[in-house]
């Protein structure tokens, strides 16, 4: 049977890579063929969750057709997450190469009210934004005064405290400030996943970006002993970007780089334009690295590896989910290349219609 006779979702995988993909699979993921979805990694696209129901020695229980389901959620082209159910099928061979076809459906609330169209997504996304920045800013107001006056005990501005009161006090300071975080996170989630609408837009030299992204970050790298090179930093491009967005993308990066990075090992940052146009941007460290399973867990709001913890390097768990919802708001894509104990390289990929003009290429190039 073909697969695009198939009424659902198919995705057939080899490895961590997508191999092939029937119609209602493009669909699913609102792409227009499967050239932007053949070869890329699977768990970019689909991640894993919990079995639908589980036998008594914990395994996967099918359902009546004999059927093994799992909860997951699929990140369509366009931003956002959808939830959906999956069932994975037997491996077989072809060739030298192992696949398995993964049959995926959307979950009850999608079945019964039908795929969002792409008005409503960008609609809905606009709305969560609003709820973020909203929520984000009625909760400064109360966290700033506990801050405040957290720092005013510390600071024993009124009279000495006893030594476990100034504890006390230090630990309110320091809860007060993570919190703080967490919700400038959560708006910047919330601004960054309402897609191009949200973008101020114009010409920005990357040079410029990279640079002042650079000077942000040299306190914590010098801190490590770690060098912070760029490739060829006056070969970068002009591109046609919000600014904002794109230090704030840099930062995150090259930071997350430093954060997660042992002393004296370097940071690079290297840079490419490929001959179709698109522009290809490295941050490469030698840290300790991530496993597949815990890139896809690194990329959710909130997530925090188990790599990451065994660090002790405080974090939000939002850097990476920020910076791929402003690559993607941009029409690009974000890839991770991770191992255990080999580093990371996060590869930011911008489309050919944001470059404005290279060195050596000259005039404007694809601008519209």
């Amino acid at each position: 049977m073909p697969l695009d006779a198939w009424p659902v979702a198919v995705f057939v995988v080899g490895g961590d890579r997508v191999v092939q993909i029937n119609a209602n699979g493009l669909r699913l993921i609102g792409a227009d063929g499967p050239a932007s979805i053949v070869g890329r990694p699977t768990s970019e696209i689909l991640v894993l969750g919990d079995p639908v129901s589980v036998d008594l020695d914990g395994g996967v229980a099918p359902d009546g057709a004999g059927t093994q389901w799992r909860h997951a959620l699929i990140r369509p082209l366009n931003g956002g997450s959808l939830p959906v159910l999956v069932s994975r099928g037997e491996e077989w061979a072809r060739g030298r190469e192992r696949l398995r076809m993964l049959v995926v459906v959307p979950a009850a609330s999608e079945r019964n009210g039908g795929l969002l169209d792409v008005e409503a997504r960008a609609e809905a996304r606009g709305q969560i934004a609003d709820v973020f920045a909203n929520l984000a800013h009625e909760m400064r107001t109360p966290l700033n005064a506990v801050i405040g006056f957290g720092e005013i005990l510390l600071g024993e501005h009124f009279g000495p405290l006893a030594g476990r009161y100034r504890d006390y006090a230090r630990d309110i300071v320091g809860a007060g400030y993570h919190l703080l975080a967490l919700v400038n996170g959560a708006l910047d989630l919330g601004r960054a996943s309402a897609g191009a609408a949200s973008l101020d837009e114009r010409p920005v030299e990357l040079r410029s970006v990279l640079s002042s992204a650079i000077a942000m970050l040299e306190q914590a790298a010098s801190a490590k002993s770690i060098a912070l090179t760029v490739d060829d930093l006056a070969g970068l491009p002009l591109v046609y970007a919000d600014e904002t967005r794109m230090r704030q993308l840099f930062v995150n990066l090259i930071g997350n780089a430093i954060k997660y990075s042992p002393s004296s090992r370097p940071v690079v940052v290297r840079h490419r334009l490929d001959d179709d146009g698109e522009i290809r941007i490295d941050v490469v460290d030698q840290g300790t690295g991530m496993t597949r399973e815990e890139v896809a867990i690194a990329l959710l709001p909130f997530g925090r590896t188990e790599s990451a913890i065994r660090t002790g390097e405080a974090g939000t768990g939002l850097g990476l989910p920020i910076s791929k919802a402003i690559v993607e708001a941009h029409g690009g894509r974000m890839t991770i290349d991770s191992a255990p104990r080999r580093g990371t390289t996060v590869t930011v990929v911008l489309p050919a219609n944001r470059l404005v003009a290279a060195p050596g290429r000259g005039g404007l190039l694809n601008l519209l």
